[in-house]
């Protein structure tokens, strides 16, 4: 897998991409990480804020593809295609507090 997140040629594009992973965030991941990704405590766990990941890129897609701990494996079996991921890291990305260290 590469380290880098979709870079296009403009950024009309590029907001597109983001957009795509926008919704993609709401569908999938924001019941249990926010709807902003900060994190949520729904009493019986805590899961962690997603605007400060700072695993690296290739650690989020194993994550994302294998899952982890109660987080079901999203990238697997296609569930999410390449696209969809990188769609959806270029929205966190897009959205973190610091810069992630996705490289």
């Amino acid at each position: 897998m590469s380290d880098k997140i979709y870079s296009s040629s403009s950024n009309l594009e590029d907001a597109i991409f983001i957009e795509a992973g926008k919704e993609l965030y709401k569908k999938r991941c924001s019941n249990c990480h926010g709807d902003n990704a900060q994190g949520k405590n729904n009493g019986f766990f805590l899961s962690p804020s997603l605007r400060a990941f700072n695993k690296g890129y290739e650690r989020f897609l194993v994550i994302l593809t294998n899952g982890y701990g109660r987080m079901p494996a999203w990238g697997g079996m296609s569930k999410l295609t390449k696209i969809q991921l990188d769609q959806l890291a270029s929205y966190l990305k897009h959205i973190s507090k610091e810069k992630p260290s996705w490289q």
